[in-house]
């Protein structure tokens, strides 16, 4: 299934304009007094958003940070996602670490991590942050590997094209039933995956359903 809902922006607009969707997402959710539910991912898209995200007064107190996937590196590694965040959104944000539920992918036992993960994951997250990257991946879900197959587990450790090769990342039944998913994609690079996704064919990508994707044009082809 291909995507339906896709927005095209200035590069320099992309940052700006998914953080904006992303704060009316989160307040419009948080609006009944309850917590919301925010799953992170990483790249070098993000970085930028989380910036921007952490300048604007939301309340951050009553959000919970989840992530979508992490490398199997210590939280301290300038390649963990975690890193990314805490450096970018929960440091400058002024947002408290207890409310961060980080994969913990540094530890020996990688299928016991992603286990103990999906005990820590709510029944449905409410907002979902991904990238995708040249070869049609989002998260750690890579074309052509099981786990774009897997059903029933919420969170598996896999093996990744690229070094650190191991990851934790969540599984599509997860991310599919997310109440607000949202993609950012930007740069040349990805153009002819974002084509391949939005025409139909099968990329874990594009087996994201009722995604909204913000895209520079660089990305679009425009």
């Amino acid at each position: 299934m291909s995507p339906t809902q896709k927005r095209v922006v200035e590069s320099s607009e992309l940052a700006p304009r998914t953080a904006e969707w992303l704060a009316e997402v989160l307040q419009r959710t948080l609006a009944g007094g309850g917590r919301c539910s925010f799953a992170l991912s990483g790249g070098k898209t993000v970085g930028p958003i989380y910036r921007i995200l952490a300048g604007m007064k939301l309340p951050w107190e009553r959000v919970d940070f989840y992530f979508a996937d992490e490398r199997c590196v210590p939280p301290d590694n300038p390649e963990s996602n975690y890193f990314l965040a805490e450096e970018t959104l929960f440091r400058p944000g002024g947002i408290s670490l207890q409310q961060v539920r980080r994969m913990e992918g540094e530890r020996e036992d990688r299928d016991a991590a992603a286990r103990d993960y999906e005990a820590l994951l709510p029944p449905v997250l409410d907002v979902v942050l991904l990238g995708m990257g040249e070869d049609g991946h989002t998260a750690s879900l890579f074309p052509g590997l099981a786990s774009v197959e897997e059903k029933e587990r919420k969170v598996l450790a896999v093996v990744g094209p690229k070094p650190p090769p191991w990851r934790l990342t969540l599984t599509l039944p997860v991310l599919n039933a997310a109440r607000h998913v949202l993609f950012a994609v930007a740069g040349e690079g990805k153009r002819d995956a974002a084509r391949r996704v939005f025409s139909g064919e099968d990329l874990p990508s594009g087996r994201i359903q009722n995604a909204v994707w913000i895209m520079d044009r660089a990305a679009a082809g425009q």
